[in-house]
């Protein structure tokens, strides 16, 4: 409480309305800071990022289909379990199959997978990583197909990993 005709009692060395001026001001730069990160993190436009909305047809030709593919998380691998985390550029990844869809643009497609050298591959739609689990330890090759709805190949590229050993020997305990 303030007496009437007694100086501004002064805390930590700075006299109140200093203080206030400080805080307003800080408060102030927090805020241009703020706004200025905003800006310049969207000077980038959703077409630059995503590319071309999906609803409007393309009208000049696609750039082709490429994948990109992550070697496999090293945490989950030391447990056993490849989890291998892939990327389609110029494609969506859809179920969607047959002749008809090959006029569809953008352009639609999915991926074909093959462990080791497997005579045979699966075939998956949904995007997502690709987990597996149970493999032997020592050397794996995945290889990731990206394919259109055909199942014509458009791209592709492989992943080697190592799983270690130990786990081998700890399910067997």
């Amino acid at each position: 409480m303030r007496c009437p005709g007694k100086a501004m009692p002064v805390v930590r060395g700075m006299p109140p309305s200093l203080r206030t001026v400080m805080r307003h001001a800080f408060i102030g730069l927090t805020g241009a800071a703020v706004a200025l990160c905003t800006f310049t993190a969207t000077a980038q436009t959703a077409r630059d990022t995503c590319g071309p909305a999906a609803v409007i047809p393309l009208t000049a030709s696609e750039p082709p289909a490429k994948i990109v593919i992550d070697p496999p998380r090293a945490e989950p691998l030391a447990r056993g379990v490849a989890v291998i985390q892939y990327c389609a550029q110029n494609l969506h990844i859809v179920p969607v199959f047959g002749p008809n869809a090959l006029a569809v643009s953008p352009r639609i497609g999915h991926i074909h997978v093959r462990v080791d050298d497997a005579s045979w591959v699966w075939a998956d739609a949904s995007g997502n990583p690709i987990i597996l689990q149970g493999l032997l330890p020592g050397p794996h090759k995945v290889l990731i197909e990206l394919v259109d709805a055909n199942h014509h190949t458009l791209d592709q590229g492989a992943v080697t990993f190592v799983v270690p050993e130990k786990i081998a020997a700890e399910k067997h305990q």
